[in-house]
């Protein structure tokens, strides 16, 4: 290979091009048009990728709890249900003297995401737990519930999260008012269950939270999809912050019979809060890809709610030794959407992490906590480009380690996370967000190709 002297460093940058799902095409080394330094073009290097499944995941203390089923048309079917524990907000309060029930409505706050179809409207559904949650006990993704089949409350909703909404709030001995309030799913709970589990349950049930939990053990949304329409989505509630079960009644006090309300919060940091999501891609080109991991495709896909992922792997990496002492100047791998499958708005944000020796998933070095070698998150990258339509990763630091074999190589992923994403969430899949992109792979002839550019120096 000819070389071209620059004063005392010979500067080569380098196209790698990766191929897809278990694809084995060629890294070759290219010219950086911007340097007009030129290069030879070498294969050398294979890179192969495939779609794998994803683990299940911890759903206790999610930042934001998934709802809703939604029918796409390239991943099949995902459907998302919570079950949540009610508590007390005042232990030992009363109905009072004779309350008589005036309405109850259960509160649900959204959270930051939204993914599926907006005009889709759900039926949402409210059942009683028949048994209660384990508060030490880690739920995953996967776990059933034990529901009780009686609906306790029903709502069809459009999901709606930057509409206030007006609500008729009361004020003791006062007329009511009307309030603007938060973007809120209100769902009004059946007057039965209301009279049986509150107001004419013994003062002892609300007496400690222990206690009433025992009771009531808890409450499950579900959407009816029978009874709901469009291809739906995936709504993302905030289940730590007011949302809750309000029951409005009467009582009486003296001579004066007032309406007044009772709340009872929901929270996840002292009772449990879980989700149950699943995925179904029969009959999809994802189920495909799962059954036929070596075959060569011309894309690769990842997907939240613990769905899929990339793996990617570079076999021969190590081969860069051959061209002397080098050192990466910088190294980055750039992921391109394909044309026409962006329908729904490809996933926010997307980070790499590797497996080490114990099969534990680890941050990249670029991307980890060592403060000599790791990049803020803008400088890392993983962020989508609506303009390029791809995402670009930094990962100088990674391969200059396997290179100069300060580390090994073992498995290393392409995963979504939420957009607001923090490095203390950790390296499992992601529970917080349902987005899902498809990429285009190295395989030749392909128009969307994963890319490798690598700058670096030799020394002489």
């Amino acid at each position: 290979m000819k070389l071209y002297k620059l004063d005392l460093l010979t500067l080569l940058i380098s196209l790698f091009i990766l191929s897809g799902c278990q694809n084995t095409d060629s890294i070759g080394l290219d010219v950086d048009p911007a340097t007009g330094i030129s290069g030879t073009f070498t294969d050398t290097v294979t890179v192969r990728t495939s779609t794998v499944r994803e683990d299940s995941i911890p759903t206790n203390s999610l930042s934001q709890y998934p709802l809703g089923y939604f029918n796409d048309p390239v991943f099949g079917k995902t459907t998302a249900n919570i079950a949540m524990t009610l508590k007390i907000a005042n232990t030992g309060a009363t109905f009072g003297t004779s309350p008589t029930l005036d309405s109850a409505v259960l509160i649900l706050h959204y959270g930051k995401e939204f993914y599926g179809d907006s005009t889709s409207k759900f039926q949402i559904e409210v059942r009683q737990l028949s048994e209660q949650m384990n508060r030490t006990k880690s739920h995953y993704n996967q776990y059933g519930f034990n529901v009780s089949p009686a609906v306790i409350g029903s709502q069809l909703v459009t999901v709606r999260r930057r509409d206030s909404v007006k609500v008729n709030e009361i004020v003791t001995g006062k007329p009511d008012v009307v309030k603007t309030k938060a973007p809120q799913i209100r769902i009004p709970i059946s007057a039965a269950f209301i009279n049986n589990n509150f107001l004419n349950a013994p003062a002892t049930n609300f007496s400690t939270n222990e206690l009433f939990i025992k009771f009531i053990k808890g409450l499950h949304l579900r959407v009816n999809e029978a009874q709901s329409s469009g291809p739906g989505g995936i709504a993302f509630l905030n289940l730590t912050d007011s949302s809750r079960l309000d029951v409005f009644y009467k009582s009486t006090s003296g001579t004066t019979i007032d309406t007044t309300m009772m709340s009872f919060p929901i929270s996840n940091l002292e009772y449990p809060v879980s989700a149950q999501f699943t995925h179904d891609y029969t009959g999809t080109d994802v189920q495909t890809q799962l059954n036929n991991p070596n075959t060569q495709y011309d894309f690769t896909y990842v997907q939240g709610l613990g769905g899929v992922r990339t793996k990617i792997r570079f076999p021969y990496i190590e081969k860069l030794k051959e061209l002397g002492n080098i050192t990466i100047n910088k190294a980055e791998l750039i992921v391109t959407v394909v044309g026409g499958t962006d329908n729904y708005t490809p996933s926010p944000r997307m980070i790499i992490y590797t497996t080490d020796i114990a099969n534990q998933r680890q941050f990249i070095p670029d991307f980890g906590t060592d403060p000599l070698v790791s990049l803020t998150d803008n400088e890392f990258g993983g962020f989508y480009d609506a303009t390029k339509k791809r995402y670009k990763f930094v990962v100088t630091t990674f391969l200059q380690d396997i290179i100069k074999g300060k580390s090994k190589q073992y498995d290393t992923f392409i995963a979504p996370v939420s957009e607001g994403y923090t490095r203390s969430e950790g390296k499992g899949p992601s529970g917080t967000t349902a987005s899902r992109t498809i990429f285009g792979s190295g395989k030749t002839g392909v128009t969307y190709k994963m890319k490798l550019n690598i700058f670096y120096s030799k020394i002489n």
